[in-house]
């Protein structure tokens, strides 16, 4: 690989150092741990390995997705939608380890408080109290270089024509999102230091409870990030995104007879997807207003949007009751629906207009 590739697949500076700064804040903390004996501690230690995986799986994403960029490889081709959503699973799986995390530390915590009269106490609580406060300290630098959207990061970065690297603007979670995770794991520490601090004896029971308890509070604070990972992993229509309305709305557009097959889902939190059957009454209508149909998708908030023309029937014509009929049918009616039926390429025709029998 030439010099040129290798520093354009290096990150960018600002997330370089964040990396290097989370590393280096996570081999403090676990040292701190190991040291100090602190339960309270040890949880904001499986607190930052937690950040320090989903700040990797953003920048690997970030630079997978820039290597994918305009090149037709085998790679590209097999995931269509290049890396866009290795952060979604980085993002859950973070959580998931740290909620496997909590579990172990709670029955942590209440082993130790069983048997604190000959366990092993709390030791050097200024050691707990720095580390803490250190803790904080590098969330702080954190924010301040990646915009606190370390989790949601190579979707904030585009490339300028001079080559730099900028953050994007855009729609997306709160720049503090992450912040009250922080902020209360490093007081739950600077608490039990204090307390062993002030209190040497009660320090036993105190740091496995207040361990407990920030492995408890930190589980409920990051579940909505969670709950938001799996859901665009399910492929759910995005919340505040009516599916119903956008259905109503597409038909309102002249010419547009049906719409089946439609589809909304998550690519990742700042890009829509849908795709749907649209059906028009004429060739014509199709070439008028398919751009309309298309700017209906966009205005709800839908990115990439992927609609097959279908011409179930040449024209609409005849009484009331023929035409709802024939509209009905063209709303449930594939024009080519041979892909769970047939197995041979190509085997099957356009489906029958229905009869109607008057009585």
């Amino acid at each position: 690989m030439a010099m040129k590739e290798w520093l354009q697949w290096l990150p960018p500076p600002r997330s370089l150092l964040a990396l290097l700064l989370a590393v280096a804040g996570f081999s403090g903390r676990l040292f701190a741990s190991y040291v100090t004996h602190s339960p309270t501690l040890l949880v904001d230690t499986c607190h930052s390995l937690c950040r320090l995986v989903g700040l990797i799986t953003t920048v690997l994403a970030y630079k997978y997705e820039r290597a994918d960029e305009g090149a037709a490889t085998e790679n590209r081709l097999r995931n269509t939608f290049g890396w866009a959503r290795i952060e979604v699973v980085g993002r859950l799986s973070v959580h998931v380890l740290f909620a496997s995390f909590a579990l172990a530390l709670v029955v942590n915590a209440l082993q130790l408080g069983v048997h604190s009269s000959h366990g092993q106490p709390p030791l050097y609580p200024r050691v707990i109290v720095g580390s803490a406060v250190i803790g904080l300290l590098l969330h702080a630098l954190n924010y301040i270089l990646l915009a606190g959207r370390e989790l949601s990061y190579s979707r904030r970065l585009s490339m300028t024509e001079g080559g730099g690297v900028v953050l994007k603007t855009g729609a997306g979670e709160p720049i503090l999102a992450h912040a009250p995770t922080d902020i209360a794991s490093s007081l739950f520490v600077i608490s039990a230091g204090l307390t062993l601090e002030w209190e040497p004896v009660a320090a036993r029971i105190a740091d496995p409870a207040l361990s407990a308890c920030a492995a408890i509070i930190l589980v409920i604070f990051n579940y909505p990030f969670m709950r938001s990972a799996g859901l665009v992993l399910l492929q759910t229509v995005p919340e505040g995104l009516g599916a119903c309305d956008l259905h109503a709305a597409a038909l309102r557009v002249p010419g547009v007879i049906a719409i089946h097959e439609l589809h909304v889902w998550q690519l990742h939190r700042d890009k829509v997807v849908a795709t749907a059957h649209v059906c028009y009454n004429t060739h014509e209508d199709y070439l008028r207003n398919s751009a309309l149909v298309c700017d209906v998708f966009k205005r709800h908030g839908i990115n990439l949007v992927t609609l097959q023309p279908e011409f179930a029937f040449v024209s609409i014509t005849g009484a009331d009751e023929d035409t709802k009929a024939l509209i009905d049918f063209a709303n449930v009616a594939c024009s080519c629906p041979c892909a769970k039926e047939c197995v041979a390429p190509r085997c099957c025709t356009a489906p029958q207009k229905p009869s109607i029998t008057r009585i």
